[in-house]
């Protein structure tokens, strides 16, 4: 985490360049401190790292939608799917998309969730996910009048993904996720580029892309970022990880 900060900095340091930091999801709950905090541990440091949006998997459903919400509530970035809903009312769960402006760019993020989270323990009596392509593409259409660049957030694997960017025209990027895929360099759809980069942390992906005056982008360069020793961890976020480890941590055994 300390040195995904740094990372995360130094991009938004360079110049001529705008930075978006994005999350496919499966992010909220899995491990021991991410588990006792029902996620509220992930959410702030992902708030000190200053992420903009992220979508929702199977795993992050795991402890319920009420979880999730209460998450999403103090989460401030955007915490996204166009296509979980609450059984029997098909009213979202989260917000489908947000608008981020930038630079003079607006950049229009979309979420969507893989069907197999409808049977996520703790999440199956409340929730149906529809079908994501027919989401995805009722969404669109409103999206791109209010934006200049489209961004898919999707847990729905690459293969999905690949079809997704076949079936629904007008996408300009798919980040992608849990089919725990190096994706480098990223595919390109007909106007749609794709990318994915691992899971659970473990590299931080990179896309850079040029947009045109016309909207159109252009040459996608994908980075896999291994956080290895040659990254400093940030002091202020190895402060914040520490202090939660601290307060989440396993408990300790009892001694005999």
């Amino acid at each position: 985490m300390a040195r995904r900060a740094t990372v995360i900095k130094d991009a938004r340091r360079e110049a001529g360049r705008t930075a978006l930091v994005l999350d496919a999801g499966d992010t909220l709950l899995g491990q021991t401190v991410s588990l006792q905090s029902e996620g509220a541990a992930i959410v702030e440091t992902m708030n000190a790292m200053g992420y903009d949006a992220m979508a929702v998997g199977r795993l992050d459903l795991i402890k319920g939608i009420d979880v999730v919400t209460r998450r999403a509530q103090e989460a401030q970035f955007a915490i996204l799917s166009c296509n979980l809903v609450r059984k029997g009312t098909r009213e979202l769960v989260l917000p489908a998309s947000t608008i981020i402006e930038r630079d003079g760019v607006r950049f229009g993020i979309l979420g969507v969730t893989e069907p197999q989270a409808a049977q996520a323990p703790g999440a199956e009596e409340t929730i149906e996910v529809l079908d994501p392509t027919e989401a995805v593409r009722a969404a669109l259409p409103d999206l791109q009048a209010r934006s200049d660049v489209v961004i898919v957030l999707s847990h729905m694997g690459l293969e999905e993904d690949l079809a997704l960017a076949k079936a629904v025209p007008g996408i300009d990027i798919i980040v992608g996720g849990r089919s725990r895929q190096l994706v480098q360099p990223p595919e390109v759809v007909g106007d749609t580029i794709v990318t994915q980069m691992g899971f659970d942390g473990e590299y931080m992906g990179r896309l850079d892309v040029t947009v045109n005056e016309d909207g159109r982008l252009s040459d996608p360069l994908g980075a896999m970022i291994v956080l290895g020793p040659d990254y400093a961890d940030d002091s202020e976020l190895a402060a914040l990880v520490a202090r939660l480890k601290g307060e989440y941590g396993e408990p300790t055994p009892p001694t005999r």
